[in-house]
């Protein structure tokens, strides 16, 4: 890769909390964290040694000390999201959530990937099988050659987290704030005993805690493993924006020595902390348009049964393909035409979820003079202190265009599957909205 560190894949205990900000968060990260973000990074890293090792460690890095990420070529990080139970070796538990994360450190793009847990593929040296058993097989290192045999995408490192390091990381931060596009009531969510414990969370905007963020995010009911990898990417992608918009990440660190107590094997990763500053330093200037949301989903695979009766994903290779150079070449929005083209228009329709009279009437002209064909326009059913985009195509190139001519974040867009639906999206105005 270029980098002026070796061992690349050597294999060491990190202490959770300052790599999942910074690689986790980081890669897709932070526009206005600049210097202070490697300070309070540096501060973690000697703090959490001192708890792990029971005494006094090394001197924190200095910023001239770092310097600047050398490699000139791509960088490609697995995520691992493991399902591991109390008293279970984290080497035995399957991949509950997989994604990549990418930086292109000369085109100063980035990228994320989520790959279903249920996808059916050759394992290196194993046969057929689901995607998400290559971890239990040979742990990260395994799961990286999988990854790297079925989509051709070389991957570089790994971090494996577990449910308490999701759950504590929301908690740190204050909470993150999301859209659920329906009404969610599951009887069935299983709790750490092999039991139920019911989850419900009604459609609209909510501040999640870290209990409430992992059943989000896990939760299959009333729809497929689909809908929880974009709720997945919405849970990274609030993270990001709680910490680029906040001093989040200031507050926490009184608190450090204490959950680094409780945390410390809850995450494993092959990067070190030097490697994750300059990345973090290569990466904080990446705006939002430069950064790809794509998942192998609906319109990627074929539902199929195996012999032996289980459900699996068979993947349709040419739209894989198709997926993985969107994730490596997000389409910018400022290297856009002005308008889409004339043969495929985006069909939106407005609501106003606001008291100002006259928003959504100003918003459509707006957007008909950018090329976009406006349905119609209505009052929403209730008012909305943020602004939503809703997806219906699953099209994230087309929805983050949309989202950056009305100048909203990437945690705006929501995508809600329905070929039935003549739209293309719904934008419902928040009291936030700021018109054009």
């Amino acid at each position: 890769m270029g980098s002026n560190l070796s061992s690349p894949r050597r294999r060491s205990r990190l202490n959770w909390f300052a790599v999942l900000i910074v690689v986790g968060v980081a890669l897709l990260v932070l526009p206005a964290a600049g210097l202070l973000a490697l300070r309070v990074a540096s501060d973690l890293t000697r703090r959490m040694e001192q708890v792990v090792n029971g005494g006094e460690s090394a001197p924190p890095l200095e910023l001239p000390e770092i310097g600047v990420w050398q490699g000139k070529e791509r960088i490609t990080i697995l995520l691992l999201g493991i399902d591991q139970r109390p008293g279970e070796h984290p080497d035995s538990a399957r991949t509950d959530a997989m994604m990549l994360l990418t930086l292109d450190p000369l085109e100063r793009t980035a990228g994320m990937l989520s790959i279903p847990r249920d996808l059916y593929v050759p394992l290196p040296d194993r046969g057929q099988d689901r995607i998400n058993t290559a971890h239990i097989y040979g742990g990260p290192e395994y799961a990286m050659r999988a990854v790297e045999y079925n989509f051709g995408i070389p991957v570089h490192h790994y971090v494996r987290v577990n449910f308490t390091a999701l759950t504590a990381l929301v908690d740190l931060v204050g909470g993150i704030e999301v859209y659920n596009d329906r009404d969610i009531y599951d009887a069935t969510y299983p709790d750490d005993a092999y039991g139920y414990e019911p989850f419900v969370l009604p459609a609209g905007w909510h501040v999640l805690d870290g209990r409430t963020a992992l059943k989000y995010a896990r939760t299959r009911h009333g729809a497929s493993d689909f809908a929880r990898i974009r709720r997945q990417q919405q849970i990274l992608l609030a993270l990001r924006e709680k910490l680029s918009t906040t001093d989040a990440a200031t507050k926490v660190l009184p608190q450090i020595p204490q959950i680094m107590q409780a945390l410390s094997g809850a995450i494993q990763t092959d990067l070190n902390m030097v490697e994750i500053a300059q990345l973090a330093l290569t990466v904080k200037d990446i705006p939002d348009d430069r950064i790809a949301r794509v998942a192998i989903d609906e319109t990627a695979v074929q539902p199929w049964t195996t012999p032996q009766g289980g459900s699996v994903l068979i993947p349709i290779r040419e739209r894989v393909r198709e997926l993985r150079e969107l994730f490596y070449n997000p389409r910018i929005a400022a290297q856009q035409p002005a308008a889409p083209t004339p043969a495929a228009p985006m069909r939106i329709s407005i609501q106003n979820g606001t008291p100002v009279r006259g928003l959504a009437a100003g918003t459509k002209a707006y957007l008909e003079g950018r090329g976009f064909i406006v349905e119609s326009i209505a009052d929403a059913p209730q008012r909305y202190q943020r602004t939503v985009i809703v997806d219906y195509r699953g099209q994230p190139d087309m929805a983050q265009r949309l989202a950056a001519e009305l100048g909203l974040p990437l945690t705006s867009v929501a995508t809600v599957s329905d070929p039935n639906s003549s739209l293309d999206a719904l934008v419902i105005l928040g009291d936030d909205f700021q018109p054009k």
